[in-house]
C-alpha cells in the first residue's frame, strides 16, 4: 500500500509545473532529513569542492552557524555559512548564510555538477580538456548561485522587497516592513 501512495505522489508530481514539482521534493528531502544527515551532507559538500577546486586559487567552505543548530527545531532554525575564501592569501572573499532548504538546493544543484565533472575528469587523457571542465565549476561561480539562492528570498509581508531579515521561525522580512511593524 505504501508504495501505491508513493506511485500516485510520483504521478501527482510530473503534472506539476517543474518549479512547483522541485520545491515539493526539496520539501520532503528536508522533512525526513535527519541531524546527522545533515551533517553528512555539510561534510560531503567541504569534500566535493575541495577536490573540484584542486589547484584553483579560490574554494568554498560550508559550516553550520554556531548556536544555530541547537533547537530541537533545528530544521527551522539552522542555518549554513558558505565562505569563498582565497588559498593562497587565506582572505575571505564573500560569505553567505543559508537557510536549511536553501542549502538542499544548493548542495543538490553541485553534487550532481560535480559528479559528471569529476567522472568526466577521471576518463579524460587531455588535461586542457579537464581543466576546461573544472573551471566550470569555480568557486565563484558556485558562489554566485548561493547569492542567487539567498537572494530570492521575499518579505512575506509585502511581497515584495527582498527579505534582510530571516527570524528563527524562518520567516524573511524587509527592512521597510521590520521598521514599520
Amino acid at each position: 500500500m505504501g508504495q501505491q501512495i508513493s506511485d500516485q505522489t510520483q504521478l501527482v508530481l510530473n503534472k506539476l509545473p517543474e518549479k512547483v514539482a522541485k520545491h515539493v521534493t526539496l520539501v520532503r528531502e528536508s522533512g525526513s532529513l535527519t541531524y546527522e544527515e545533515f551533517l553528512g551532507r555539510v561534510a560531503e559538500l567541504n569534500d566535493v569542492t575541495a577536490k573540484v577546486a584542486s589547484g584553483q586559487e579560490k574554494h568554498l567552505l560550508f559550516e553550520v552557524q554556531p548556536g544555530s543548530d541547537s533547537s530541537a527545531f533545528w530544521k527551522v532554525v539552522v542555518r549554513v555559512v558558505c565562505t569563498k575564501i582565497n588559498k593562497s592569501s587565506g582572505i575571505v572573499e564573500a560569505s553567505r548564510i543559508m537557510n536549511l532548504y536553501q542549502f538542499i538546493q544548493l548542495y543538490k544543484d553541485i553534487t550532481s555538477q560535480a559528479a559528471g565533472v569529476l567522472a568526466q575528469s577521471s576518463t579524460s587523457e587531455d588535461p586542457d580538456e579537464n581543466s576546461s571542465s573544472v573551471t566550470s565549476c569555480q568557486a565563484s561561480l558556485w558562489m554566485g548561485r548561493v547569492k542567487q539562492l539567498t537572494d530570492e528570498e521575499e518579505c512575506c509581508i509585502c511581497m515584495d522587497g527582498r527579505a534582510d531579515l530571516i527570524l528563527p521561525c524562518a520567516h524573511s522580512f524587509c527592512q521597510k516592513c521590520i521598521d514599520k511593524w
